[in-house]
């Protein structure tokens, strides 16, 4: 639900919103910082890692995001927020300040984890951080993750901030989206296998070329890939 028309947006939010408040904000980086948003309305909320939930961002502009963690006990929840300066919902998080009141639409959403997996592999961008946080804090230390996420160069220390074990791949130059992590998949040496399972995120295209390395070239079963887009070239909230 990228857009909705504003009389029917301020009709329908107030009756399925849960409503919070912003208590922090931490910066984690420049252009990457932590939200996190208390209400008594988020208290006893079913969530699975993975699913997302949406904020209403402009008069008509509604967008996903999905939390790094749930606390239903206490009712809060934290977000990451990647601050691309594009588009109504980078300019809406970058606006929180603390007290801010929130609605929240949510949760839902079918990209979650596999708990019957023995191999977790993660690849993405920035925009997924929070989704990759999210799945790996469900999973035991003892969980086999690997994995890469693809950064704009000098972003390298970005998963280390939010606490990913995976690699950071900086994109270069010219070449398209999702190249970086398509090499880094190649010298990979990965293979297909009962209990490995691929979560794919971020740009469509490049999830779009990563998927047909995995089923075409590295024996993967379409239903060990799990896939979920946040954004396209020329296009609004996905």
């Amino acid at each position: 639900m990228p857009e909705m028309p504003a009389l029917l947006a301020n009709t329908l939010v107030p009756w399925f919103a849960k409503p919070t408040r912003v208590t922090t904000i931490e910066s984690l980086a420049p252009r990457l910082r932590r939200v996190r948003f208390v209400g008594d309305a988020l208290k006893g909320a079913h969530f699975e890692p993975g699913h997302e939930v949406e904020f209403r961002v402009g008069p008509t502009a509604f967008r996903h995001y999905t939390p790094t963690h749930v606390d239903v006990a206490t009712g809060a929840l934290e977000v990451v927020f990647f601050l691309h300066g594009q588009g109504p919902g980078s300019a809406w998080a970058e606006a929180l300040q603390p007290g801010a009141l929130v609605d929240i639409l949510g949760p839902g959403g079918r990209f979650v984890l596999n708990r019957e997996a023995q191999h977790h592999v993660l690849l993405g961008d920035e925009t997924c951080l929070g989704l990759f946080v999210a799945l790996l804090r469900a999973l035991p230390p003892s969980a086999n993750v690997s994995g890469a996420v693809e950064v704009s160069p000098g972003a390298e220390d970005w998963p280390g901030l939010v606490g990913l074990p995976l690699t950071a791949v900086p994109r270069t130059g010219p070449t398209p989206r999702g190249m970086a992590l398509l090499t880094w998949l190649e010298s990979s040496g990965l293979e297909g296998s009962t209990g490995t399972t691929a979560y794919l995120s971020g740009h469509a295209g490049s999830i779009v070329m990563l998927r047909k390395e995995l089923l075409e070239r590295r024996g993967f079963a379409k239903r060990d890939v799990r896939s979920k887009a946040y954004w396209a070239d020329g296009k609004r909230g996905l």
